[in-house]
C-alpha cells in the first residue's frame, strides 16, 4: 500500500518525534521549563505530526484546488477565501486582548511552559498553541493576545470550509435545477458568515479556547469524508487511512472532533449504492460503534491493557516497570505485521487502525511533562495508574445512561468494586476498591434522567417537575424533564439563541420569538447588550433548507441529519445534565449549530427554485448578504471584547492584597486559573502559593504542596503520601463523637499517620475508614513566636468546628497545612474557599480587602472581622479599577459584574461598615466616595451592593450622593421590571426587590416621585 518514498517520509517523521520527544525528555532546566521544551520540542513534534500526511496520501495524490480549478472557478474560490477574511479580520478585531476567564487562563498558563491542564488534556492544541505563543517574543503581556489568535484563525478556517461544505450539498440538491453557480456561491456565503456571526460560535473564536480549534478538525473531518465520493478507487484506501488518523489528532485537539465519525460508515458504504432507511440505521449504529471504539477501546483501553500487562510483569514476574507497555506495543506491532500479510485484502483498514492509534502519540507529551513536575500538572499522569486515571477522567463525576436510580432510591447493597492501584518503588499496590451500589429496583428506571441524589440537585428537580416535598417522582417526570429540561432548556434555548435571537446574557435567559421587541428598555443604557434579535429570520431557512434537501438529496439530508444530532440531541441525552450549571453551557453544542447553518446557505439556495431565474442572483445575494450583517451588527457589542482586562485586573488584586509567601486557598476554576496565568505567564507574585479546595481531595494535588514552585518553598505536612492515597481509608472521616471537648489537632494527625486503631472502624462491608472522635479540633499557638499584627492579640489555642457528620480529605489536607505551618506563612482565603470547607471558619478569619487572612481569634457574629489598614491599602490605594470607567468596554452579567465587580463593592461596602462602627466617619466617607468614583461608572448596574453602599452614604453624611446612587439603581431596576412586564414575563424577585428598595430609600432622602413611577407599575 505504501512505496519506499512514503515510508521515508514515515522514517523522517518518526525522527522528528524522537528528537522532540527526547529533548523534553532530558530537558535539563527544573520542571523542564528550559529551551529544549519550549523553543525546539514544539516545533519539532508538530512537523512530526504533520508529515505523515504527505506520507498517507502518496505521490499519486494531487491538491483537490488545481490552478485550472481556480481560473475556472474563479467566483467560488474567491469568495471561499473571502469570506474567511471576513470571519479572520472580525475575530481579530474583536480580540480579548488577555487571558479570558474560566478555562482560557489555564489553558494559556498550560501552553507558555507546557505543563498539563486538565483532563482530557488537548495535548496537540497545546503544541500549536506554544508555536502560536512564541510570536510574543520576551513580552509575556503579548503571549495571551497570541494564543487568542490561534482561536480566531481555526475559527475563521472553519467557516473557511463551512463554506465549502454548503458548495458542495448545494450542487448536489441543484443537481436537477437550473440554478447557476453563482446562486450556490452565494448562498454558502450567507450560511458561512451567518455562522461566522452566531452567538456561541463567535463567542469561542476570540478567546483561547479549544472549540474553535475542535470545529475545525470536525467539519475537516466532515470535508474529508465527503471527498471520498469522489477520491479515484486507486487512491481511497489512502484517505481512510488519513481520515482515521485525522481522527486520531482531532482526539487531541478537543473529543468532540470525533463526533462526526458516524458519518463515515454511511459515506463509505453508500458511495456506489442507493440509500434505504435500512442503509442508513445500519451504518447509524457501526458509526457509533465507531465512536465507542475510539472513546473507550483507543482512547481508555489501551492504557488499561497497558497497566493491566505491567502489573502482571512487575508485581509476578518482577520486571522493570515498563516492560508491560514495550511488550503491548511489540505484540501490536508483530500483530500488524502478520495481519498485513496475512490479510491482503483488509491492509487499509488494518492501516487506518494503525494511523488511528499513531494520531493519539501526542499525548506522550503530557506524560512525559508530567514527570517533569511542572507546578501546573493536573491528575499528575506521569505513570501508568495515573495516566489511565487520567484519560478515564476518573476525577470527573458520572452520570448513568440507560438504566439508573432516581434521585430517592435507596441503596440496598453495597459491594467492593474495581481495585485502584498505585505505583510504589517496587511495584504495583492497592489503594483502596470503588464500591458498588446497588439501588431497590422499584426506584430503577430505563433512560434515567433524575437521578442526582445531591441535596440542590433535588430541590431542583422537584421545581422543575412540579414534585410536592416528600413526593416520589415517575417516568413521566422522568420523560418531562428531559424534554422541558434537558432537551428545552439545556439545548434548544441555546440553539435558538444562535438561529433565532437572544434575550440577554443574564444566566438563564430565554430567546427571542420573532413577535419580541428588538429593545424593551425605555433608555438606551440600560438595555442589556447582548439582546440580539434576528426575528427567526435564520431560523427559517435552516428549516427549509432543511426540508428541501431531504427531497432533493436525501443521502446529503441524511449526512447532515447525522451530523446535526450527534452534535446535538444524542450528545445531550449522553450528558445527562444535572438540573443545574455554574455557568451556559451552549458551546458545548456548537457542533449542531454548525450543521445547521449548512441548512440555513441551503434554505437560501433553495429561494431561487421559486425566484424567476434572472432575479434568483440577485435576491439571493442580497439575502446572503444582509442576514450576516444584521446578526453581526446585533451581535458585536457583546462580543467585541476589545480592551477587556478586568479580569487580569482583579486577579493582580487578589494576588497583591497576599503578605510575601502567604499560602492562598481559592474554591475552583474560575477564581483559580486567572491567578496560575498570573504567575506561570507573567511571573507575578510567585512567593504566593495557589491551593485549589476542588482538586484537595486528590493525592496528587496534596503531594504537590511538597515540592517547591517558583519562589513558593515547599510544605512540611505531618501526614505521609500513602496517608493522602486516593480510594484511601482516609478519603471520608466521619465523625463519632466519642471524646469530650476539643482534640487536639496535631496529636490527632499524628495518630492517623500511625494508624492507630482507636481511629479506625469497619464498615459493614468490611471496609475500614478513619474517624473523627470529635467535632472539635484545636490548634495551639506560640504567641510568642508569632509576630503580632495590628487590631487582635493572637489567643494561645484556636478551635475549628467541624460543620456536619464528616469531612472529607481537602479538609483534613487544610487542617494538616495549617498544623504543620506553625503560623509562620499567612494563609488566605478567597470568598468562595472561606464556605467550601467542612468547618466553620469565618470566627477565625480578618478580612484585609477581597482576602480574608487566618487567624488565632475567635470572635463572635457572622461576618469576619475586617482590618482596616490593610483593607484600605488593598481595595483602595493599590487597587486598579481603571478598565471598569471605559464605557466602550463590555462587561457581561454572569463573568463580570455578578461574579467579580460586585464582590469587589461588598467588599468595599465592609470596609466602610467597619470604619462607621469604630466611629472614624471621615475615612468611611472618604471610602465610598473613592468606591463611588471607581466601582459605580454609569454604565455598569449598581446591583444589591449600589444599595447598601447608597445607604452608608446617607450614614456618613452624603445625601446627595446616595440620592445618585440610588436613583441610578433604581432606574435600572426599574427598566428591568418594566421591562419584564412590557414582555409578559414574571417579573424577578431581585428586581422587583431592589427597585422597592431604593425607592423607599429615596423615599428617606426625600425624594416621592420614585414610589409613584414604582406604583404606577402595579408593582
Amino acid at each position: 500500500m505504501f512505496t519506499a518514498k512514503d515510508y521515508r517520509i514515515l522514517l523522517l517523521s518518526l525522527g522528528f518525534l524522537v528528537a522532540g520527544y527526547g529533548c523534553m525528555l532530558y530537558d535539563p532546566v527544573a520542571q523542564g521549563f528550559g529551551p529544549l521544551t519550549r523553543w525546539v520540542a514544539p516545533p519539532l513534534l508538530v512537523a512530526g505530526f504533520m508529515l505523515p500526511v504527505f506520507a498517507i496520501l502518496g505521490a499519486g495524490f494531487t491538491i483537490p484546488v488545481s490552478w485550472s480549478s481556480l481560473r475556472r472557478e474563479t467566483w467560488k474560490h474567491l469568495s471561499g477565501f473571502t469570506v474567511f477574511v471576513v470571519a479572520l479580520t472580525t475575530y481579530l478585531l474583536t480580540l480579548e486582548p488577555t487571558a479570558s476567564v474560566w478555562d482560557c487562563s489555564e489553558f494559556i498558563a498550560t501552553v507558555y511552559k507546557l505543563q498539563v491542564p486538565h483532563t482530557p488534556g488537548t495535548p496537540l492544541l497545546l503544541l500549536v498553541g506554544r508555536l502560536f505563543s512564541m510570536a510574543a517574543g520576551s513580552d509575556v503581556s503579548r503571549v495571551a493576545v497570541c494564543v487568542n489568535a490561534m482561536s480566531a484563525l481555526f475559527s475563521a478556517l472553519t467557516i473557511y470550509i463551512v463554506f465549502y461544505l454548503i458548495v458542495y450539498f448545494g450542487g448536489k440538491m441543484t443537481a436537477a435545477w437550473q440554478v447557476s453557480r453563482s446562486v450556490i456561491v452565494m448562498a454558502a456565503v450567507g450560511g458561512s458568515l451567518c455562522l461566522a456571526f452566531s452567538d456561541s460560535f463567535w463567542f469561542s473564536a476570540v478567546e483561547a479556547e479549544t472549540y474553535g480549534p475542535a470545529c475545525f478538525f470536525t467539519v475537516l473531518l466532515l470535508w474529508l469524508m465527503l471527498r471520498s465520493y469522489d477520491i479515484p478507487e486507486a487512491l481511497r484506501d489512502r484517505w481512510l487511512v488519513l481520515i482515521f488518523y485525522i481522527t486520531g489528532l482531532g482526539y487531541c485537539i478537543h473529543p468532540m472532533s470525533v463526533l462526526i465519525l458516524p458519518v463515515l460508515p454511511l459515506v463509505w458504504y453508500t458511495r456506489d449504492r442507493r440509500l434505504t432507511w435500512r442503509n442508513a440505521l445500519v451504518t447509524a449504529a457501526a458509526g457509533m460503534a465507531l465512536i465507542m471504539v475510539v472513546n473507550r477501546v483507543v482512547a481508555i483501553g489501551i492504557f488499561e491493557f497497558a497497566f493491566a500487562w505491567d502489573r502482571f510483569l512487575v508485581n509476578v514476574v518482577h520486571l522493570p516497570f515498563y516492560t508491560g507497555v514495550f511488550a503491548l506495543l511489540a505484540v501490536l506491532a508483530g500483530l500488524v505485521a502478520w495481519s498485513v500479510r496475512r490479510f491482503p485484502r483488509a491492509r487499509p483498514y488494518i492501516w487506518a487502525t494503525v494511523f488511528l492509534l499513531l494520531g493519539f502519540a501526542p499525548y506522550l507529551m503530557l506524560f512525559i511533562r508530567s514527570s517533569h513536575n511542572p507546578p501546573i500538572d493536573e491528575g499528575n499522569p506521569e505513570n501508568l495508574p495515573l495516566s489511565k486515571a487520567y484519560m478515564n477522567r476518573e476525577s470527573y463525576p458520572t452520570s448513568p445512561l440507560l438504566t439508573g436510580p432516581y434521585f430517592d432510591a435507596q441503596v440496598t447493597e453495597v459491594t467492593a468494586g474495581r481495585s485502584m492501584y498505585y505505583k510504589t518503588p517496587t511495584g504495583y499496590k492497592i489503594a483502596g476498591t470503588l464500591s458498588d451500589y446497588r439501588y431497590d429496583p422499584a426506584r430503577t428506571t430505563f433512560l434515567p434522567r433524575m437521578y442526582s441524589n445531591d441535596p440542590d440537585h433535588i430541590k431542583s428537580y422537584r421545581r422543575l417537575a412540579g414534585l410536592a416535598e416528600g413526593e416520589v417522582p415517575h417516568f413521566s417526570d422522568n420523560i418531562r424533564f428531559l424534554f422541558s429540561y434537558q432537551l428545552g432548556y439545556m439545548y434548544f434555548r441555546y440553539f435558538l439563541w444562535n438561529f433565532a435571537g437572544r434575550e440577554s446574557d443574564v444566566q438563564g435567559s430565554d430567546w427571542l420569538r420573532p413577535w419580541d421587541a428588538r429593545r424593551v428598555a425605555a433608555q438606551p443604557q440600560y438595555e442589556n447588550r447582548a439582546r440580539n434579535q434576528y426575528w427567526a429570520i435564520p431560523l427559517l431557512l435552516g428549516i427549509v433548507g432543511l426540508v428541501v434537501q431531504q427531497r432533493t438529496d436525501r443521502k446529503g439530508f441524511v449526512i447532515n441529519l447525522f451530523f446535526f444530532l450527534l452534535t446535538g440531541v444524542i450528545l445531550v441525552l449522553y450528558l445527562n445534565s444535572p438540573p443545574s450549571e455554574p455557568r451556559e453551557r451552549d458551546y458545548i453544542y456548537v457542533g449542531s449549530y454548525m450543521a445547521f447553518a449548512l441548512w440555513v446557505g441551503l434554505g437560501m439556495l433553495a429561494l431561487a427554485r421559486i425566484l424567476p431565474r434572472r432575479m434568483a442572483l440577485v435576491l439571493v445575494s442580497m439575502l446572503a448578504l444582509a442576514m450576516p450583517a444584521w446578526m453581526a451588527w446585533q451581535n458585536w457589542d457583546d462580543h467585541d471584547r476589545t480592551g477587556r482586562t478586568f479580569q487580569m485586573a482583579n486577579a493582580r488584586n487578589v494576588l497583591d492584597s497576599c503578605a510575601p509567601g502567604a499560602i492562598l486557598f481559592t474554591g475552583g476554576d474560575n477564581d483559580t486559573f486567572p491567578l496560575w496565568y498570573l504567575q506561570d505567564v507573567e511571573g507575578f507574585r510567585t512567593d504566593v502559593r495557589v491551593v485549589v479546595l476542588s482538586y484537595f481531595n486528590t493525592d496528587w494535588y496534596v503531594n504537590q504542596l511538597r515540592r517547591s514552585y517558583y519562589d513558593s518553598p515547599p510544605f512540611a505536612l505531618t501526614l505521609t503520601e500513602k496517608d493522602y492515597l486516593q480510594y484511601g481509608i482516609n478519603d471520608v472521616l466521619y465523625v463519632r463523637p466519642s471524646v469530650k471537648g476539643a482534640i487536639d489537632l496535631e496529636k490527632y494527625l499524628q495518630l492517623l499517620h500511625e494508624e492507630h486503631p482507636a481511629l479506625r472502624v469497619q464498615s459493614v462491608g468490611g471496609d475500614a475508614y478513619n474517624i473523627v472522635p470529635s467535632s472539635f479540633v484545636r490548634l495551639s499557638v506560640d504567641t510568642a513566636g508569632m509576630m503580632h499584627q495590628a487590631g487582635y492579640t493572637p489567643l494561645p489555642a484556636v478551635t475549628f468546628k467541624v460543620k456536619g457528620s464528616y469531612m472529607t480529605k481537602n479538609t483534613l489536607a487544610f487542617l494538616d497545612v495549617v498544623a504543620s505551618n506553625h503560623w509562620k506563612r499567612p494563609v488566605y482565603f478567597n470568598f468562595t474557599s472561606l464556605h467550601s470547607l467542612d468547618l466553620e471558619l469565618t470566627e477565625h478569619v480578618i478580612q484585609e480587602g477581597q482576602v480574608y487572612r487566618l487567624a488565632p481569634i475567635e470572635q463572635a457574629g457572622e461576618e469576619p472581622v475586617v482590618d482596616t489598614q490593610l483593607a484600605y491599602r488593598n481595595l483602595i490605594e493599590r487597587a486598579d479599577y481603571t478598565n471598569l470607567a471605559d464605557a466602550n468596554v463590555y462587561f457581561n452579567t454572569e463573568d463580570y459584574q455578578a461574579r467579580m465587580i460586585a464582590p469587589v463593592r461588598m467588599s468595599v461596602n465592609a470596609l466602610a461598615i467597619t470604619l462607621l462602627r469604630q466611629g472614624d466617619r471621615d475615612r468611611a466617607n472618604n471610602v465610598l466616595q473613592a468606591a463611588l468614583d471607581k466601582l459605580y461608572p454609569p454604565h455598569l448596574d449598581p446591583g444589591y451592593a449600589g444599595l447598601q453602599a447608597a445607604d452608608l452614604l446617607q450614614a456618613v453624611g452624603e445625601p446627595d450622593s446616595a440620592r445618585m446612587l440610588c436613583a441610578s439603581l433604581f432606574n435600572y431596576q426599574y427598566a428591568r421590571v418594566q421591562a419584564s412586564l412590557r414582555e409578559h414575563r414574571e417579573v424577578d424577585p431581585l428586581d422587583r426587590y431592589l427597585a422597592y428598595q431604593s425607592a423607599e430609600l429615596l423615599h428617606q432622602l426625600g425624594q416621592e416621585e420614585y414610589k409613584v413611577r414604582l406604583a404606577g407599575l402595579g408593582v
